[in-house]
């Protein structure tokens, strides 16, 4: 055993991207001292200027936050000496770009492997579609419009949008004088009310 050589920090290699989140199993066991044990591990973690401490050679950490996260292990033999290992990680809401949020495809899906433009329940809309409609996208929903029918079909929607309209205005006295029969009964019924409580 060498009293005056400094042992060696090895941190496990670690994703460059983790989806904010996440809870990672951060490893330093493969450190070593070729001059006997390592006694301490330190893990100094630093996001947005704060920096949060771990001891133990295998500690699990959660990236709660987007940005940048600077890790540095610092192992401690017996002697005293010390050894320094750095990494980085970034933490992103989108950490494979594909327009949908980890978190989203994570509850959806269980893992990272669908795509923007997939269609994971085969209903004609791809999960960014899905995403972005606030739907499930492992649910089928009615199937979208074939493409160009609004285009080709034009005339006739705007006829339909034209006669509901029609109708709507044709019905709205009729509506009117309803509602006005209704509250002119209510009011006769109000005052025979009135009239019979008197009475009594």
């Amino acid at each position: 055993m060498d009293a005056n050589t400094d042992p060696v920090a090895v941190i496990s290699p670690i994703p460059e991207n983790i989806s904010t989140g996440t809870q990672y199993m951060l490893l330093g066991n493969s450190s070593w001292d070729p001059g006997g044990y390592i006694a301490n591990y330190t893990w100094a973690i630093t996001h947005s200027e704060e920096t949060s401490y771990m001891y133990g050679a295998m500690v699990r950490y959660l990236f709660a936050d987007e940005g940048l996260y600077k890790i540095e292990l610092t192992v401690t033999d017996g002697w005293n000496n010390t050894g320094v290992d750095f990494t980085a990680v970034i933490s992103l809401q989108d950490a494979d770009f594909d327009e949908m949020p980890d978190w989203w495809e994570l509850g959806n899906f269980g893992s990272l492997e669908e795509n923007a433009t997939g269609d994971y329940d085969d209903d004609g809309y791809t999960n960014l579609q899905e995403y972005a409609g606030e739907q499930d996208p492992t649910v089928a929903d009615p199937p979208p419009l074939a493409p160009g029918f609004l285009e080709e079909n034009w005339e006739y929607v705007a006829v339909a949008i034209a006669v509901s309209v029609g109708v709507a205005l044709a019905m709205y006295p009729r509506v009117r004088r309803k509602r006005k029969e209704l509250e002119t009964k209510k009011i006769e019924i109000a005052i025979e009310l009135e009239k019979s409580l008197d009475e009594e």
